[in-house]
């Protein structure tokens, strides 16, 4: 008898569990925390270009909370604020925020490392975006502010960015097609 109500209880405590689980709404990133500007929601193509450098193929995610991360290539040429050799960069973490019905405002921070993978400085982007007509696009111009692990400002930089957003596709139905102004491998 004793081990009857035992098991009816677990079975009631459990049931009662998922009838409150039930009761709490689901939510996701996006209905979490709604904000302005979700058109710049989802991950993108980015091609750079500075002054100082040919143009590179980024990737970057604008997430619904209003963070984003940039991927950069893992390693570029030796930089002439940097060491002589090839210089190891981090994603870059940040915030993003709408500036305007079509437009954007971002800022993230990237590490760099000598061939060793000592840090030897980071790197803030701030940049303003405006969103392409069509949504899948956006535009824009960015400052570089490099500084060396201690906040001391070694150099200023300058460019600009254009994007494509990146789709969901099925396998076999379009051919991975370069962004205008990609870089030859």
């Amino acid at each position: 008898m004793r081990r009857a109500t035992l098991v009816v209880s677990i079975l009631a405590l459990a049931l009662l569990g998922l009838l409150a689980a039930n009761h709490s709404p689901a939510t996701n990133a996006q209905e979490a925390t709604p904000m302005a500007g979700q058109e710049f929601v989802g991950s993108w193509r980015l091609t750079v270009a500075e002054a100082q450098a040919p143009p590179f193929l980024a990737l970057g995610t604008f997430g619904a909370d209003g963070t984003v991360v940039v991927s950069p290539p893992p390693v570029v040429p030796p930089s002439p604020h940097g060491p002589a050799t090839v210089v190891h960069t981090s994603a870059g973490h940040g915030a993003w925020e709408a500036a305007g019905p079509d437009a954007a405002i971002v800022t993230f921070v990237l590490l760099a490392a000598d061939e060793q993978g000592n840090l030897f400085a980071t790197r803030t982007v701030r940049a303003s975006l405006t969103l392409g007509a069509d949504g899948q696009s956006f535009s824009g111009k960015f400052e570089a502010t490099v500084a060396d692990p201690g906040g001391n400002v070694m150099a200023t930089e300058s460019g600009v960015i254009q994007a494509t957003r990146i789709i969901a596709e099925a396998p076999g139905t379009q051919a991975a097609t370069p962004i205008t102004g990609t870089p030859a491998a």
